[in-house]
Order: structure tokens, then C-alpha cells, then sequence
């Protein structure tokens, strides 16, 4: 059941808050990541760039993940010409998140030398390449996918362009990531126009409504999205109390990872003899998860 902003009190860490502005068709959510993002980037010994990049997209794919209204898995992708190659990250509902990074160290250690201007994270790390988001819904489903163009200067606005083309879908989105305390922390905010069926009122009307509420959430400071002082629903108050906000059940988040020994084995099993072979380092086949870093090692078939 839905609460109202005089319930401030709540989680303030690894959580979604649904959300929707009174007497309007204007819903979002606030992503707060704590622990969650620390843990997943400490699992890897990626430079501050890099993490920050990872923190920004876990936080855009918790709150783009958290509108999936059944069992399944959102799968977001970046793909870049540049120093970071790929980022990957998985929302698995009801609120489970992993992800990683590839980079070329060479390639990062220039552009950081060259000077990586904030808000030009995008261009000067990712370089050219496509943002794609994929909905699996399990074996037995066909995958649905939306792709769209490395256009914007931030993530949270490369989203913003999705939305725009693929899904037609007046939105904005804002993402922040910093160290705390030397802990990694992430947040972020999204909004939406959802006109309801049937909804009958002066397009101006609409339009300036739904100005007013994105002004308002661009108001929003990086350090009130990530700081651990300020609940979700404490910053919802802050920027829309005046025009009245109601928020919905949280949705907890928690680090999840699909490795196991068994399906390594499994994938092993799958190459020939002299492929296994070239595998073999030291008398062992060794096999790191790319999401969590957990080290596998395997003796080679014998001959």
C-alpha cells in the first residue's frame, strides 16, 4: 500500500523508492546504493574512473530494472571505442544486481593524463558505441531489446535518449557516484510521464506540469543523491513537498552472482582436448568470474 511524505523514516541504503507526484501523471524512482556498489567494486581493482562509470550504471539499471512487472532479468550493455570497452550490468528481479568492466589500462592512463572533463565521461572514456538494454524473460521467451547511440555526455543522459527514441517516453534522469568515507556510494533519480488512459486535461497544462517536476528533480545535488545522511524519501520531500509527493513500498537490492563450479564445469566440457590444453597454466586451468572475481582452478583432462 502506498504511504505519504509524512513517513520519512525507512532505509536509506541498497534501495528503491517508488514514487509518484499528487495529482499528476508524473511517477519515478530513487535509487540509494551503499554497501551493494562498494561491495561489487571493490571485488575488482578498478581506477576511480572506471568505478565511477560501473557505480553510475548500476544505479541507471536498478532504477530502469525496477519497472519490470514480472520474473526476469534486465541486462544493460555499453559497448565503446575508447578506454572502457564494455560495462555490463544485470538486474535480476525482485532486486538482485551484478556487474563489471572491461577496459585497456593504456588507453585510460591517456585519457585521464589528457583530463577527463565530468560531465564528458561518456565521449572521453566510452568513446563511440551503443547503449542496449535487454529484458529476458527466461528460456522458453524471446529476448526484447532497445538499442541506442553512446549521444550524450553522461549515462543518465544517454537514457534519457533512449527513452526518447525508443520508447517515446517523456523522461529524465540524474546519477551520481562518489566516495564516502572511502566507501563507495551510488544514487539516482528518474521521472516519467505516464499519461493515464483517459486522462483529459489542456496539453500546455501537461507540459508545464511536467517542466515544473523535471526542474525541480534536476535541482537535486550529487552529494543529497548519494549521502548517506538523507533517506530517499527525506530527499523526495525536499524537492516536491510543496506539490505533494506519495511514495510506494521500497524495493531492497542485494549482490547477486550466477557462477558456480558446476556451471564452469559444464562450460568446460564444452571445448575439445587440444583447446583445454592451451588452457592449462602451471598444471591448472583457472577460471575467474568476471562479475564477482571468484577464482575457479580445475585439473586438466588427462591425456
Amino acid at each position: 500500500m502506498p504511504t505519504t511524505t509524512t513517513l520519512l523514516a525507512g532505509a536509506a541504503d541498497d534501495v528503491i523508492q517508488p514514487f509518484q507526484i499528487e495529482g499528476e501523471d508524473v511517477r519515478g524512482r530513487v535509487v540509494r546504493l551503499g554497501p551493494l556498489v562498494d561491495d561489487i567494486l571493490h571485488r575488482h581493482a578498478y581506477p576511480d574512473g572506471v568505478a565511477s562509470l560501473l557505480a553510475h550504471a548500476l544505479a541507471m539499471t536498478a532504477l530502469l530494472g525496477s519497472s519490470i512487472k514480472f520474473e526476469g532479468k534486465l541486462i544493460m550493455q555499453a559497448k565503446g571505442d575508447g578506454a572502457v570497452k564494455t560495462i555490463v550490468v544485470d538486474y535480476k528481479t525482485p532486486g538482485e544486481m551484478r556487474g563489471w568492466v572491461a577496459f585497456d589500462q593504456e588507453l585510460y592512463d591517456q585519457a585521464v593524463a589528457r583530463g577527463v572533463d565530468p560531465g564528458r565521461e561518456v565521449p572521453q572514456l566510452l568513446g563511440g558505441g551503443y547503449l542496449a538494454f535487454t529484458i529476458d524473460q527466461g528460456p522458453d521467451t524471446e529476448r526484447y531489446q532497445g538499442i541506442v547511440g553512446l549521444e550524450g555526455g553522461t549515462l543518465a543522459e544517454c537514457a534519457q535518449k533512449y527513452f526518447e527514441d525508443s520508447e517515446q517516453l517523456p523522461s529524465a534522469v540524474k546519477l551520481s557516484a562518489a566516495q564516502v568515507g572511502g566507501k563507495w556510494r551510488a544514487g539516482g533519480i528518474m521521472l516519467q510521464y505516464l499519461a493515464s488512459a483517459g486522462h483529459q486535461h489542456d496539453d500546455d497544462e501537461d507540459d508545464d506540469s511536467w517542466r515544473e517536476s523535471a526542474i525541480l528533480m534536476a535541482s537535486t545535488r550529487d552529494d543529497e543523491l548519494v549521502s548517506p545522511e538523507v533517506s530517499p524519501t527525506q530527499l523526495l520531500f525536499r524537492l516536491f513537498h510543496e506539490r505533494g509527493v506519495r511514495v510506494f513500498d521500497p524495493i531492497p537490492l542485494d549482490v547477486f552472482c550466477q557462477c558456480s563450479r558446476e556451471r564452469i564445469e559444464d562450460v568446460l566440457a564444452q571445448f575439445a582436448g587440444d583447446d583445454m590444453s592451451d588452457m592449462v597454466v602451471d598444471g591448472k586451468i583457472v577460471v575467474t568470474c568476471e562479475f564477482c572475481s571468484r577464482v575457479y582452478d580445475f585439473d586438466p583432462p588427462a591425456q
